[in-house]
């Protein structure tokens, strides 16, 4: 019965293309990936059988994305239809765009299975079973978007319709074909327009002109965004390699000639420890700065200046996650860059302290951030940046850059603004110890710097210099052990050092002092993160066996294990602890420990603001991110930490994750309030719910995200004595 179906289907394919006879009158066949009319028209639903067709990137008769078009990353945007009527069998799903007198094709997708209802952002592969056609790149072809050619906006109808049958599965059957096979079959149809322009610019030279930089000429790439020029891997210091590693960095080399500046730099040497394969080639020659920008000559736009996370072991300004077009469209200039990580970045032996000029040793990675602010001093104005209006910003290990160089000398003056995102900790508070904004004392690091040495056959600073940086770093993901965190979380081995020099002061006779650069402050902390998880996770994480990964933050969803970290962390105030987060069964727990992880959390910062807040007449902001973000971590992860940096930013088209119509709003709104510190130093504008600065009266912190307004910073009175009381028993860090 099948085999006959298929035949008698390509018997109507074939004839359907087989020539006409001689003399007679046909219109001319349209050319190929072209229609003459709407599919919609051509093969109409019966009356009143409707689909209702949306994109999580659009709105009907809204403007398409350019991420989502030729000009842009060529994205599918993403579909969702109601499910058809009884009967239905399949679904084709067709882009057309109607700029000219045939409509162009741009997306034929058939056999799409009953019971899917939706095509995922981002679609490459077709759902199992379905079947690309023709599009005006030829037969068998995904998803091409817009290419509009004029100024003037054109609609292109995204068009589905439900079918009481399959379509013969031939990926080189024409559009007529397909057009003539759907004709008598079609149960309901829907559709959902787009509107597309050429962006301003396109089909010009999108791309600048070389601009000079101290070093020489340099040409950058149009970005996504044909408005936005992205230059990229430009070196802001020399190669620290040879005699200049474990060095602060040098002045970059000048070049002749003109520098394409089109290719992110290498990524600073970095231990894999059984993660993904980095996104680049490593080597030593890392020191690169990246930047977003779409001002003119001669403008003066304000300045993001872009600290990645990592441990202070991996990461680079490369991500995709910290793309910068998104906040460049919003008119700020936007810097990332890369710095020395791990070993390489903050080895610190009594040898190398010996010979440095100020006599400290391991801050390389932290000289790198203050070597780029003043590259971004001396040279930003060339991409229409302004020097004296430069925010600094950073998520975990970045948000600690952001701390040590507000408490950094050598800093001063070289940014107005600071953004930490995560950890600004109460220097009381244990957690401190573990999470990426601790230090170590200069002896300390000495001692455990020259112990690494050794280990890895190192007895004179000569041989560190000389050693293949792949050996050097063998071993440098460790953690250190030592530290008393009242958890099973431990800080790891390399990072900063209160060397004296760089880092004058601990963080508590910082705060004691108001010894700080004077500067605005946005600080705040995410939902899931330092010993939080969504209520999703509890099973899975209960599945698990084995010990907790080194260095995380200790998570509870038993109540043995509950109990058990309560007695270890509070000692003699457990049993008052127990009292305020009670449980008796493992959700419970888990409950409670959520509970207590957001209190503890959102009053250490709290606390640290208002600390702060005595020693500068400048505002402070304060938030509490909760928005879990799209994918396949979504359950188990939640809101978790760095979950904020794709809405702050504005970047969502460059990262791959399925986002809603939600997300996009939520980026928008994030991305806006980012784009309004950087430029005035508060969050505050038109349309934007209001975001009050920090008041150590009210005791409140802004909610960002899931729901936005003012929330107190724990959920009653006595859980935010405890915590005073806890911190109070505390040693400062």
């Amino acid at each position: 019965m099948m085999h006959g179906f298929r035949c008698a289907a390509a018997l109507m394919a074939l004839l359907l293309l087989a020539p006409v006879a001689a003399g007679a009158q046909t219109a001319p066949a349209p050319s190929t990936g072209h229609a003459p009319t709407l599919l919609t028209a051509a093969v109409p639903a019966p009356t009143g059988a409707r689909l209702i067709v949306s994109s999580p990137a659009f709105a009907d008769g809204g403007d398409l994305p350019i991420d989502n078009t030729q000009y842009g990353a060529n994205r599918f945007p993403g579909l969702t239809w109601s499910a058809g009527p009884a009967g239905t069998r399949s679904y084709v799903v067709v882009l057309q765009g109607q700029g000219g007198k045939a409509t162009s094709i741009h997306l034929t997708l058939f056999n799409i299975p009953a019971g899917a209802t939706s095509l995922a952002p981002g679609l490459t592969d077709p759902p199992s079973g379905a079947i690309y056609g023709v599009n005006v790149h030829g037969a068998n072809q995904p998803y091409v978007g817009p290419h509009t050619h004029g100024a003037a906006k054109v609609a292109y109808p995204f068009q589905v319709f439900a079918l009481d049958r399959m379509l013969p599965a031939d990926p080189n059957l024409s559009f007529e074909a397909l057009t003539e096979a759907m004709r008598g079959h079609v149960l309901a149809s829907g559709a959902l327009t787009a509107m597309s322009a050429r962006p301003p610019g396109a089909g010009e030279e999108t791309a600048r002109s070389p601009l000079r930089i101290e070093t020489g000429l340099l040409a950058g790439a149009a970005g996504r965004d044909p408005a936005i020029t992205v230059y990229k891997g430009v070196p802001y210091a020399a190669a620290p390699v040879g005699p200049l590693r474990f060095r602060p960095p040098a002045a970059p080399a000048a070049w002749e000639g003109v520098r394409q500046a089109d290719r992110f730099g290498a990524l600073c040497p970095q231990p894999q420890g059984g993660g993904p394969p980095p996104a680049g080639p490593m080597d030593e020659d890392c020191l690169t700065a990246n930047v977003w920008t779409a001002a003119a000559a001669g403008e003066k736009r304000p300045v993001l200046v872009w600290i990645y996370g990592g441990g202070f072991l991996t990461g680079t300004g490369a991500s995709p996650e910290f793309d910068g077009e998104g906040l460049a469209r919003k008119g700020v200039v936007v810097v990332t860059f890369n710095y020395r990580l791990g070993a390489l970045g903050f080895l610190a032996t009594p040898a190398l302290s010996a010979e440095a000029e100020h006599g400290a040793s391991g801050n390389y990675g932290l000289l790198d951030d203050i070597a780029l602010l003043k590259w971004v001093r001396r040279n930003i104005a060339a991409f229409g940046g302004d020097p004296d209006q430069v925010t600094i910003a950073g998520q975990s290990a970045g948000a600690g850059s952001v701390g040590f160089l507000s408490m950094s000398p050598l800093a001063k003056g070289l940014f107005k603004r600071a953004i930490a995102q995560s950890h600004s900790r109460y220097p009381r508070d244990p957690d401190l110890r573990f999470l990426s904004v601790s230090y170590r004392t200069r002896p300390a690091a000495e001692q455990a710097g020259q112990a690494y040495a050794q280990a890895h056959g190192a007895t004179t600073v000569e041989a560190l210099r000389a050693m293949p940086w792949r050996d050097l770093i063998e071993g440098s993901d460790a953690v250190e052990v030592a530290v008393e965190t009242g958890s099973t979380g431990k800080p790891p081995l390399f990072r900063p050092v209160l060397d004296g020099w760089v880092i004058p002061s601990t963080y508590g006779a910082a705060l004691a002092k108001g010894a700080f650069n004077d500067v605005v402050v946005v600080t705040g902390n995410n939902r899931d993160e330092t010993g939080a998880v969504p209520v999703t996770a509890f099973a899975a994480l209960r599945a698990r066996s084995g010990p907790p990964r080194a260095g995380t933050p200790q998570v509870n969803v038993t109540l043995a294990a509950y109990v058990q970290a309560a007695r270890a962390k509070y000692g003699a105030m457990a049993d008052a602890f127990l009292r305020l987060y009670p449980a008796s069964t493992d959700d419970e727990a888990a409950l409670a420990s959520n509970a207590a992880a957001y209190d503890n959390n959102r009053v250490s910062t709290y606390l640290w603001a208002a600390e702060r807040a005595k020693g500068t007449s400048r505002p402070i902001f304060t938030y509490w991110w909760t928005h879990a973000p799209p994918g396949a971590g979504h359950d188990l992860r939640g809101a978790y930490h760095g979950s904020e940096i794709n809405y702050v930013l504005g970047n969502l088209d460059a990262n791959d994750r399925p986002w809603t119509a939600e997300d996009r709003a939520i980026a928008e709104r994030m991305s806006s309030y980012w784009a309004n510190i950087i430029k005035t130093g508060d969050p505050n504008g038109e349309g934007l719910p209001t975001w009050a600065p920090f008041d150590a009266k009210a005791g409140s912190v802004m909610v960002l995200g899931d729901q936005w307004g003012a929330t107190p910073v724990a959920a009653s009175a006595a859980k935010l004595d405890f915590w005073r009381r806890f911190y109070a028993t505390q040693a400062a860090w």
